[in-house]
């Protein structure tokens, strides 16, 4: 970071005999204009066009192939976010190499177009003052505009970069945007940080995926916005990492070594991972006294749903738990466990063949359910019974607004192509994307209504008669909201148009303790976390007795812990001891403690502590201040 605290740093611009324009204030462009004149370069001349090997090309790609399929979607969605003409988007490595580049078809045919390819360098020691190599030197985000470029020859473009950073404050990448437009410069700006914010939110999430992801900010109404912090807690409380806004509004306390919850915050992870996993919005303070609203991140209920089903195993979708290990089976060139969909239940089960009879005849589906009762799951099971090998699009309905959605459903080309079957430009739509299998839409409660309406009128047009049913068609839609449709009709927000069309089949997803199918599913969870583990019948009778707010996800939650905890194969009720802070037991004190208020009190802690440390008993000793003897005699019953 001090390399790039330098580069931001007000240097004086050094004496050379070609300068920037006078009335350039910035002194960041005048100091890179310093560079690229040490370094030899001409104004007039031209950039030297510096192209990698196909061969290191293929070596770059490969060494970030993984941040990569992060950061495609990102650019596909701000190549239609900026839309207009002339333009292109790119991602670049640290070493200033594109990798990948998206550009309209003017912009290909200008010569800036032509050196924008993958394998070329953007470096200021090659290309001059630009946006992409600026923001690689200086570490944040730039706008290198008309004459700010150091060649005069790219002086009718505005360029802007912005730098994605890893987990250990280091950049792993840039994302570039470029246009010939003079205006709006800081909107093309904020577009091209949100994606590479969004980028560095889905590393986090991806690095820490067996964790929980919780995000927490200042103003509750800022949680689902990317200046959200983001922290990773682990089943047992401690904190597995922290994101860049974390760091920043828990400054003042200690994040560089591995911390434990509740020395972070006022209350421990036990008292607060219910109601975080049904899906509320707390408010807590930290230990020096802050007050932030907190919840869990939707991406951890995604993390933790099934798989989709792969259609060779269809035959194999509704065995009880009684064939489950006999059952048991991989794909032969994967070594993944793929998981079965449990529709046991059987108001679930009619549910489920009313659906697909209505996809059939081209019908909607709406699945209505808590969070965590696997609405997308079943979105996915629907699809691969009557469509599967086919595309299966999913729209977070949190994520479109007014402003996107025409471009995100469309495409660049836009709404009029689409009614009139064009053929789909080379950036297309989701619909486009969904062409032949299903589009799934969740959260419609959080669609605006202009979204709606737009929704309105591509589910008109798919279920008019005399409409065209050509290789453009989508095989089925279907929606979810965690409001059932009687509720949806009387919030003022939703069109009656709209929910009109979305009439087809219903499903309604039982919450977990409602669902009769609860020791079967709990089996096949159990399969796909751990295959050579199993469950004793005592432990599934104690864990089916228990309450479940956080649904499939909580249970899911539980399950680790017990697998991580067991001694053998097999999880027997002993236990379950250990997973109180996940299923909401109460912890009570020794029988011999019962009898003194203040030695009930200190019994309490020991066990909740000891609780919350995942029963590390040395580490309850160290931080309540008491000998490990102590611990050990409040815990035995427990252990």
């Amino acid at each position: 970071m001090d390399r790039f605290a330098r580069g931001r740093a007000q240097d004086t611009f050094a004496e050379h005999a070609l300068t920037p324009d006078e009335n350039l204030a910035d002194n960041t462009i005048s100091t890179s204009w310093a560079r690229c004149s040490s370094f030899g370069l001409n104004p007039a001349g031209k950039p030297v066009d510096a192209v990698t090997s196909n061969t290191e090309l293929s070596e770059i790609i490969q060494e970030n192939q993984h941040i990569r399929k992060f950061v495609l979607p990102e650019l596909e969605l701000l190549y239609n976010q900026i839309a207009g003409t002339n333009f292109m988007v790119a991602y670049a490595d640290t070493r200033g190499v594109v990798l990948d580049a998206l550009l309209d078809e003017e912009f290909k045919k200008s010569d800036a177009g032509k050196a924008v390819i993958p394998g070329s360098i953007w470096t200021e020691n090659y290309r001059g003052t630009n946006a992409l190599g600026l923001a690689l030197h200086s570490g944040a985000s730039q706008i290198v505009a008309g004459q700010d470029h150091f060649f005069r020859k790219l002086g009718n473009l505005s360029c802007f970069a912005a730098p994605i950073y890893g987990q250990d404050d280091q950049i792993v990448g840039v994302i570039d945007a470029t246009s010939d437009a003079a205006s709006r410069q800081q909107h093309t700006l904020a577009l091209v940080k949100l994606a590479s914010k969004n980028v560095e939110n889905r590393l986090f999430i991806d690095q820490f995926s067996t964790s929980s992801i919780i995000a927490f900010h200042a103003r509750h109404e800022y949680l689902s916005t990317t200046s959200a912090a983001l922290l990773a807690v682990d089943d047992h409380g401690f904190i597995e990492g922290a994101n860049i806004n974390a760091k920043i509004m828990l400054n003042g306390l200690n994040l560089s070594q591995k911390q434990h919850f509740r020395d972070i915050f006022a209350i421990p992870f036990s008292a607060i991972i219910n109601r975080l996993n049904s899906d509320e919005i707390i408010r807590i303070q930290d230990t020096m006294g802050s007050a932030v609203f907190m919840l869990m991140k939707e991406s951890t209920t995604k993390r933790i749903v099934h798989m989709p089903v792969k259609p060779n195993l269809l035959q194999t979708l509704k065995t009880t738990a009684a064939d489950t290990a006999s059952d048991c089976k991989t794909d032969a060139n994967d070594d993944r466990i793929l998981p079965k969909y449990i529709d046991a239940d059987p108001v679930l089960k009619r549910h489920l063949a009313l659906a697909q009879k209505a996809l059939e005849h081209q019908l909607p589906v709406f699945i209505e359910g808590a969070r965590g009762t696997g609405k997308k799951t079943t979105a996915v099971e629907l699809h691969q019974q009557l469509l599967g090998g086919k595309p299966f699009v999913e729209i977070d309905g949190k994520l479109l607004t007014e402003c996107n959605h025409e471009s995100v459903l469309f495409g660049p080309a836009g709404k009029l192509t689409y009614f009139d079957h064009q053929p789909p430009s080379q950036a297309r739509g989701k619909l486009a994307q969904a062409t032949g299998g299903t589009l799934f839409l969740s959260a419609i409660d959080a669609l605006p209504k202009a979204v709606q309406d737009t929704l309105s009128q591509v589910l008109e047009a798919y279920h008019e008669p005399n409409s065209s049913k050509d290789q453009q068609a989508i095989g089925g839609f279907v929606f979810s909201s965690r409001y059932a449709m009687s509720d949806l009709q009387q919030q003022p927000n939703m069109e009656p148009v709209f929910l009109e069309n979305l009439l087809g089949a219903q499903i309604s997803l039982p919450s977990l303790s409602q669902r009769t199918d609860f020791r079967k599913l709990t089996v096949e969870l159990l399969r796909q976390i751990a295959p050579n583990q199993r469950i004793s019948k005592a432990a599934l009778d104690a864990l089916e007795t228990r309450d479940w707010p956080g649904n499939i996800g909580q249970l899911k939650k539980v399950l680790r812990i017990l697998v991580a905890s067991a001694e053998g194969p097999i999880i027997r009720n002993a236990n379950l001891q250990i997973d109180h802070t996940l299923s909401g037991s109460d912890v009570t004190p020794c029988e011999t403690c019962t009898q003194s208020p203040m030695r009930k009190e200190s019994c309490l802690l020991i066990k909740k502590t000891w609780l919350e440390t995942g029963g590390n008993i040395s580490l309850v000793s160290r931080r309540l201040g008491i000998s490990r003897t102590t611990v050990y005699k409040h815990v035995t019953s427990m252990s």
